[in-house]
């Protein structure tokens, strides 16, 4: 399935489902309905997945707190609106679908009815019993979803009073297994990061039968207002997402990938289409946003897929398989990382430096002293660290071998 105007192939497979390209709108505000999936697809995603039903014992979760958004450090960004910035947290009280199970499935149905083959719509469940969970899964046996997403992630829904999502990682293999004897769809588990060992979880996911395992679900933690001492702004517990968690996702995968047979779903801080790149690169199959949909509209997806084909196309990669997991050997421990290196010597350029000081301030080797023209380092005192580098507003500061 070439990218129209390539000779890149972005589809990728998962137990016999095909999707046109590894982009996936999340389980969000943006795939609350039959319309909004729709929109998600033609936006450009291969897939969709829908707000989660969650079951009877988590329907608080159907009455949505307002307000439920909040972010941070996201308007002040300079040349906002034009220009967005590439960190920034959105805290959020995303809870569960509105709909109570019978309407929740007539809406999937709804939803493959209006996206037909033009991609792949996932129907997400999760339950706070086995006896729930073994429900909603003969429930969506009737359906027409693609695929099923198990959700045993929420990151506050064990604030609820509810033992599920994050709150119910021992129960994880049990529900799976469960899941797995029932389901006639392929399916996936979205698991939590907020464990000891996410990889150990998702092991015991495979083992319990799952088809693929979900890596990309968000924290919780508090906004405190200081001159109230409340939480904003809904006043508890609540996820925290955004382009900042890149990083976090990027290790999970990596790691996971190493440990896994089944296909991996990423999507922790993805922002842009390198961040879907670096996600293959470590091993991903299929790579989801939310927060990056919500914030630059449904169309942005089918942009990234553009700027993906013309890179690979580039580079020369025929296929998303062809750089799957081809960062994983250049991810080494940390014991194996250089230390201090004699040959690499930090140096400024002097027609870039401005002499603002900002190097001064940011060296704790009191190895930078500003004169006449310009900052000069002292490589005896210089512990090549590269803190100088990264603060230059101007870029005079390098590390250079010698």
């Amino acid at each position: 399935m070439f990218r129209e105007g390539t000779m890149v192939d972005l589809s990728v497979e998962i137990k016999g489902v095909t999707f046109k390209n590894p982009i996936v709108v999340g389980s969000a505000t943006p795939t609350m309905d039959a319309i909004r999936m729709k929109h998600g697809i033609d936006g450009g995603a291969g897939a969709v997945i829908a707000k989660s039903l969650f079951g009877e014992g988590g329907k608080l979760g159907r009455r949505f707190p307002r307000p439920r958004f909040k972010l941070v450090d996201y308007r002040e960004y300079a040349g906002y609106p034009d220009t967005l910035p590439h960190a920034f947290t959105l805290r959020s009280l995303e809870e569960c679908s509105a709909f109570d199970y019978p309407t929740y499935m007539d809406d999937i149905n709804r939803a493959k009815d209006l996206i037909k083959d033009d991609g792949v719509v996932i129907a997400s469940l999760s339950g706070s019993s086995l006896d729930e969970w073994a429900e909603m899964c003969q429930l969506v046996n009737k359906t027409n979803a693609d695929f099923v997403e198990l959700n045993n992630s929420c990151p506050f829904a064990a604030d609820m009073g509810v033992k599920m999502g994050s709150g119910a990682v021992d129960m994880t293999y049990e529900a799976v297994k469960t899941c797995a004897d029932i389901l006639k769809k392929p399916f996936s588990v979205k698991i939590t990061p907020q464990t000891n060992n996410p990889v150990d979880v998702a092991k015991q996911v495979e083992k319990a039968g799952a088809h693929a395992v979900n890596m990309s679900a968000r924290f919780s933690g508090i906004l405190l207002d200081i001159e109230t001492a409340r939480p904003i702004p809904f006043g508890a517990m609540g996820g925290y997402g955004g382009p900042y968690l890149i990083g976090y996702g990027l290790k999970l995968v990596s790691q996971a990938a190493k440990e896994l047979t089944i296909p991996i779903i990423a999507g922790l801080g993805v922002w842009d289409w390198r961040d879907i790149v670096a996600y293959i690169m470590c091993g991903a199959t299929l790579i989801q946003s939310a927060v990056g949909i919500m914030l630059q509209g449904y169309s942005i997806t089918g942009k990234w897929a553009e700027s993906i084909a013309a890179w690979m196309e580039g580079k020369g990669y025929k296929s998303v398989h062809d750089m799957r997991g081809i960062a994983l050997p250049n991810i080494v421990k940390t014991a194996a990382v250089p230390r201090k290196p004699e040959n690499v010597r930090g140096v400024i350029d002097t027609k870039k430096c401005t002499k603002c000081g900002v190097c001064v301030r940011s060296c704790f080797y009191d190895a930078i002293t500003l004169t006449k023209a310009g900052a000069v380092i002292n490589a005896d005192a210089c512990d090549v660290c590269g803190m100088c580098v990264e603060v230059c507003p101007e870029y005079a500061a390098q590390l250079c071998y010698v």
